[in-house]
């Protein structure tokens, strides 16, 4: 956990932040590029593993020389909203068809049906809108309250993007569409 200093640095800006959003966002995921709802989902619908979302900024991002509070503002708003990926998803698996189930499935109809934290890709990215800046805005000095207080703003903005719940349902033909489709080509 990293403690703001003084004078304020901006890498120590950044690394302040991770505590805040990064973590948050971070913690809890379900599914992933390395877990998977079930075996039909495609992978290609996640951004990343369960690991999470390594930070995407550096105190560079923020600038050099003075800090100004809109470079602190734009930078960091800009990195929570890179986590909004980050999010429930209620995957659903429905089986289509009646014929050649066997099996964990052999009826027809929804077979899984499950919401969980998971990190999607860039296409389910969500805005944050503008968090209240808490007294990080020009004009004002930059303090440790000030930051803490931007921060914590940041990380509900965060959180009120992750309960919105993306839904995905896959449908397949029958449970074991290998072994009934394929295995039945062979006897033909």
């Amino acid at each position: 956990m990293a403690t703001l200093t003084n004078p304020i640095r901006t890498q120590n800006i950044v690394d302040r932040f991770a505590d805040y959003v990064t973590a948050t966002a971070d913690s809890g995921i379900s599914w992933g590029t390395n877990a998977l709802p079930f075996s039909e989902f495609n992978s290609a619908n996640f951004g990343g593993t369960t690991s999470g979302r390594p930070i995407g900024i550096s105190g560079g991002n923020i600038g050099s020389g003075v800090i100004t509070a809109s470079n602190i503002y734009n930078t960091l708003v800009t990195e929570t909203a890179a986590y909004t990926s980050i999010r429930n998803l209620r995957a659903i698996l429905f089986v289509d068809g009646g014929g050649g189930n066997t099996g964990s499935r052999p009826t027809p109809g929804v077979v899984f049906d499950q919401t969980a934290v998971a990190y999607m890709n860039s296409s389910y990215l969500q805005s944050v809108g503008s968090p209240a800046n808490a007294g990080v805005a020009s004009g004002n000095a930059a303090s440790d309250e000030n930051l803490e207080s931007f921060f914590n703003n940041l990380r509900s903005s965060y959180n009120s993007t992750r309960s919105t719940t993306a839904t995905i349902q896959v449908n397949v033909c029958h449970a074991s569409c290998h072994s009934s489709c394929h295995g039945s080509r062979s006897r033909r």
